[in-house]
Order: structure tokens, then sequence, then C-alpha cells
């Protein structure tokens, strides 16, 4: 069985709800002008992804090396290797000894469920389903398989809380700082369990937990999502939890107002400096000119022989006139 058509007929939890539901076996292929994210299922239960042209096996890699696990010249090598090879980065990763299958698999699930949940953000784009009888092992990524039907929960969750989760946290830029509180008041509880503050106790999920360790006043929301530790999702939901129970603040920056103020400020006076220096500098030099013109005019001696002659010019003519007259 086979088909297909465009994300205005049916939505992507429509068809994540079929496949699970009828338990199909077979490759799942979103496109849009963006990419392509192909999703393998074997009898309803996804066991890989990929995803074009952000692959699972790049996010992995860097996931790895931002949690410290490997680092980037690591990265680098088993990937030179995986061109010859053609094996998978974490199969590498593990023949070469550097690193624990655990963190393999986890960076895998947390990535794989990440590619996933990014579909139901899709507003365009098309998909086509290709039922197999079975699928080969070589295109399974995902191990354990992930849940269908939790994924499609976590997706139609996440779309209903986004809004509220962004009143809040409205850009991932934003550093957030740890409360103090005391550590008998906190109690870690299962993922799915009751969460709400009772008999003075805070209860935090492992998600929440695992995620204060990061919050330190220095990582932004963005350096949150590159330690792969949680999906983006669940960085913002436990973000938003941990808000609501006092655990965490923003902290506080000098606000863009201020910041503007004091550079038209700064730039004010710097231009006032300038100008006084410059007027400063514009008298001094009408002063040497003034100087200059009153003790040193070059044009002193000609007036003075212009003088002279006038002067002898009046004598001769008076000279004149009284010989005239007598």
């Amino acid at each position: 069985m086979a088909f297909k058509g465009t994300l205005k007929d049916f939505k992507v939890p429509d068809i994540l709800q079929i496949i699970s539901l009828q338990k199909k076996t077979g490759i799942l292929t979103f496109t849009s002008s963006d990419g392509f994210i192909t999703l393998v299922f074997d009898k309803g239960s996804i066991v890989g992804v990929d995803a074009f042209p952000k692959k699972l096996e790049m996010r992995v890699g860097t996931v790895l090396e931002k949690q410290n696990l490997i680092s980037k010249d690591m990265v680098y090598r088993a990937l030179s290797i995986q061109k010859r090879t053609n094996q998978k980065i974490g199969e590498i990763l593990l023949s070469m000894g550097l690193i624990s299958n655990d963190s393999v698999k986890e960076a895998l699930r947390t990535q794989a469920t990440e590619i996933v949940l990014s579909l139901f953000k899709w507003k365009k784009g098309e998909y086509s389903f290709k039922s197999m009888y079975n699928i080969d092992t070589s295109i399974k990524s995902v191990i354990p398989p992930l849940s269908t039907h939790s994924l499609i929960m976590q997706g139609v969750q996440m779309l209903d809380e986004w809004p509220m989760i962004h009143e809040l946290i409205p850009n991932e830029n934003i550093v957030f700082e740890p409360l103090p509180v005391d550590d008998k008041t906190i109690e870690i509880v299962e993922e799915y369990e009751d969460e709400e503050t009772k008999d003075d106790k805070i209860y935090i999920n492992k998600a929440e937990t695992d995620l204060l360790k990061y919050i330190n006043g220095e990582n932004s929301v963005n350096d949150l999502f590159k330690l792969g530790i949680l999906t983006t999702y669940k960085v913002y939901k436990s973000l938003y939890n941990l808000i609501n129970k006092s655990l965490i603040k923003a902290k506080e920056e000098v606000s863009s107002t201020k910041i503007n103020e004091e550079e038209v400020y700064n730039e004010f006076k710097l231009v006032s400096e300038k100008r006084i220096v410059a007027l400063n500098n514009l008298l001094l030099i009408l002063l040497i000119l003034i100087f200059f013109i009153t003790f040193f005019n070059p044009l002193k001696p000609i007036n003075k022989k212009n003088m002279i002659l006038e002067q002898d010019l009046i004598n001769k003519y008076v000279s004149i006139e009284n010989k005239t007259n007598d």
C-alpha cells in the first residue's frame, strides 16, 4: 500500500496517526522547498529518521561535541572515515573507543525526536508513504524505536502551548540564572508525574533537573539548545516550568532604552568636546593673525612712504600758493 498527498489535504498528526494505528511498515517522506525529512516505520513505530540539509548524523556529532564527550577533531575524523566506509557516525565513534553506546543511543533518540517534532510546524509541503514488508537493519538508526503515538501527543501539546511559552520566553537570546532555594524543598519525580507544588515542596522532573545543571547566568536559551540533551520544545517547556516554580529568573541586563540614551549622551559629549577644541584652535589662530598684523604688518613701510610723499606734495603746494599771493 502506498499513498501520497499535500499537507493541505492531511496534517502531519493525521498522517502519523494512520500509520501508527494500522501498524504500517515502510518509509514516509515529507518534502518542501527547504528540504526533506524521512521517517522509517516498523509496525507503526519509528525506527529511523533522517533529514536534509541537516542530516541526523551531523546533528549527533555536533551534540556529542557540545556535551564535551568528543572533540571537533574527532567529529572530522569520523566524517572522513564515513566517506570511505559509509558507516554511521555512531558506529565509527564506538569502534574508535571514543564514546559509550548509551551516549550514542541517547543522542540519536533526542535528535530524531527533534526532527519529528519540527514537522508539526510545517504549513506547506508534500508527503508520500511507501509500504514495505520489512525494514533493512542498515537504515534503522533509532534503538529502541520511538513511539509514534507519544510523539503525536508531544507535537500536538507543543503547538497548543507554544503561544503561552513564547510569551514568557520571547526569544532564544535570553540568559537565565538560578534562584536561591532550600534543597530540602525540591523533590525529583518521574517525567509525567504531577509537577505541582504541594506541602511546601517543589516537584521537578528529570528534564528540568538535567537543564538546571546548565543554567548558570551565562548560557543563553540558544546555548541550551545546542547542548542537545533535550529537544527544543523540551528546553522551552522546562524553562517555562522552572520560571513558574521560582527556581530560575531571566538575568537582568541594561535595557536597550538605557543603552541608547547612554550612547546618545556619550556621542553628544564627544562631539561637544571636539567642537570646543576646534573653537579654541580657531581663536588662537585669529589672535596670532591680529598680533602679526599689528606688529609685523608688511604694508606698514609702504604706507609710511606714501604719507611722506603726500606731505611733500602738500608742502610744495603751499609754497607755490604763497609765492603766487606775493
